[in-house]
C-alpha cells in the first residue's frame, strides 16, 4: 500500500491550514536548509500527519515559524551541531528522533550520544512503515 492510499482508507489526520511555497522558501532561508521534494510535498499536501500515537512534525499557517517543524529544527541546529543538514521530524521519546536531510534520506538522532544513524529509507517509506507499525499493534 502506498502512502496516499493509507492515509485515504485510514483515519489519518492532517492539517486544514496548509502554506504555500513561498513560506517553505522562506523556512529555507531562515535554517539555511533546503527541503527535499518528498518533504516540500509533505509540507504542502499535509502540513502534518498524525495516526493514532504517531506525529510527526509539520507547518502550517496558522502557527507559522512555530510551527514544532521549524522550532525543532532550529533547536537541534542550536544544541547540536550534528544535525545541521537535517529537518526535524519525529521526536521518537528519551531524546531520539527521526531527522530528514535535503535528499528526504531519514537518520536517527540520538541527543544523549550526539550520534546520527542513517536508516536507509526515504521519508515517504519512512511515515508509512511507521504507520504500519502503529496499525499491527
Amino acid at each position: 500500500m502506498k502512502l496516499e492510499e493509507f492515509i485515504k482508507n485510514e483515519e489519518v489526520l492532517k492539517s486544514q491550514n496548509l502554506v504555500d511555497k513561498e513560506f517553505l522558501n522562506n523556512i529555507e532561508n531562515l535554517v539555511g536548509l533546503k527541503f527535499g521534494n518528498q518533504l516540500s510535498e509533505y509540507i504542502l499536501k499535509y502540513g502534518f500527519l498524525l495516526y493514532e500515537s504517531v506525529e510527526f512534525y509539520g507547518i502550517n499557517s496558522k502557527q507559522n515559524l512555530e510551527s514544532d517543524l521549524v522550532k525543532q529544527t532550529i533547536y537541534l541546529h542550536k544544541y547540536f551541531p550534528t544535525t545541521n543538514n537535517f529537518f526535524a521530524f519525529e521526536n521518537l521519546g528519551d531524546g531520539f528522533y527521526a531527522i530528514v536531510n535535503d535528499k528526504d534520506e531519514v537518520h536517527y538522532f540520538n541527543s544523549e550520544n550526539n550520534k546520527l544513524e542513517n536508516i536507509k529509507i526515504s521519508l515517504f517509506d519512512y511515515i508509512l512503515k511507521r504507520f504500519n507499525e502503529e496499525k499491527n499493534i
